[in-house]
């Protein structure tokens, strides 16, 4: 699985200047939404790496939300996306306190968070509105609480956040993922967008494995191919669609918007998963060429500081002109998908002895 377009020494360079930046910025910076994301690319981090720096900026990020417990109200993206990190970080440390910051988000998620009639994640009540960026913030946190916890009833329904957003969100024609579906007027927002697409391509290995680590692969046949034919419909479609610099278009399938670094990120996380688990239905030789590209287009945006830039910034629905305006910079969930990406590389890379040259 080894790309052909990056060296090893290149990609390890670029995830240790920027573990080494993002573990100074998640302390120092204002608060942003993305920040519980960058934390757990810390995590990842310090796994690929073999050294605990990052897990100490991590947990000192988390200390005061320890102290207090998790907000459960108010912006959906703030609370939501702790849970997966503090269930991380409770895996590494094994301290308890992170374990129960978890549960109480995933317990809210599941018995209070607003849903459409058929259990979608609503993330802006009371507008039934179905976000593709949700599953992500959702699914796999539900499913990994569910493994610790022994609980295969959580794990399957994980499986069927998967499912619904799939239902609600996936284009029939291409396979790719609209970003909000209107569950009230049967509509969706009229832009493919990459970064959304991405949330979707992460998520879905992330519950599978979950699934398989359980041992429910068989129980939950159905439904696990459900997940596993639409992101490999996906990813043939998003490899299809990459440019030659490694990198996609903010709106996926029109070329005539700009380029944009994190969607390469999240589909380079996502490529190298599905590669090494080897996906039924996957075009291999195209998802590894897509690899590769990408892996050398996300470590060419990891700055000698580094700092992950050509990022598009927050990014709710619109028209295609409005996507094309969003400004490009750095962004905290960016750079936590980012480490994910290149920390998987470099142990997919090491544990394969492809370290040299």
């Amino acid at each position: 699985m080894r790309p052909a377009f990056v060296k090893y020494d290149e990609l390890r360079g670029a995830l240790e200047r920027l573990t080494a930046s993002a573990s100074r910025e998640l302390l120092a910076k204002q608060p942003h939404w993305g920040d519980a994301i960058l934390c757990d690319g810390l995590v990842y981090a310090a796994r690929a790496l073999n050294t605990d720096a990052p897990i100490d900026a991590a947990a000192r990020w988390f200390a005061p939300k320890l102290a207090t417990g998790p907000r459960t109200s108010g912006w959906f993206w703030f609370w939501a996306a702790e849970a997966l990190p503090a269930l991380d970080l409770h895996l590494k440390t094994n301290d308890p306190r992170y374990l129960d910051y978890a549960r109480a988000i995933v317990g809210f998620m599941e018995n209070t968070a607003a849903r459409t009639p058929d259990g979608a994640f609503v993330p802006h009540p009371p507008a039934l509105e179905v976000w593709i960026d949700v599953c992500y913030f959702t699914a796999p946190a539900i499913a990994l609480l569910g493994r610790i916890s022994g609980d295969a009833a959580m794990i399957e329904r994980a499986a069927d956040q998967m499912i619904v957003h799939r239902d609600r969100l996936a284009d029939s024609g291409s396979g790719l993922f609209w970003h909000v579906a209107y569950a009230d007027r049967n509509s969706h927002s009229p832009c493919l967008w990459a970064r959304g697409n991405s949330w979707f391509s992460i998520a879905a290995p992330q519950v599978i494995a979950e699934i398989e680590a359980a041992g429910l692969l068989q129980p939950l046949a159905a439904k696990v191919d459900k997940i596993r034919e639409a992101l490999a419909l996906q990813l043939n479609q998003v490899a299809s669609l990459q440019d030659e610099s490694g990198l996609w278009h903010t709106v996926i399938d029109r070329g005539d918007s700009y380029l944009e670094a994190s969607a390469a990120a999240g589909f380079a996380l996502a490529l190298g998963r599905a590669i090494a688990t080897r996906l039924r239905g996957l075009d291999e030789t195209r998802a590894r060429e897509a690899y590769s590209r990408a892996l050398g287009a996300i470590c060419a945006n990891v700055g000698s500081h580094g700092a992950f830039t050509g990022v598009s910034q927050q990014t709710p629905p619109g028209d295609f002109a409005f996507y094309n305006s969003i400004e490009v910079g750095t962004a905290p969930f960016a750079t936590g998908v980012c480490l994910m990406a290149l920390s998987e590389a470099v142990q997919t890379w090491h544990h394969a002895g492809l370290t040299e040259g």
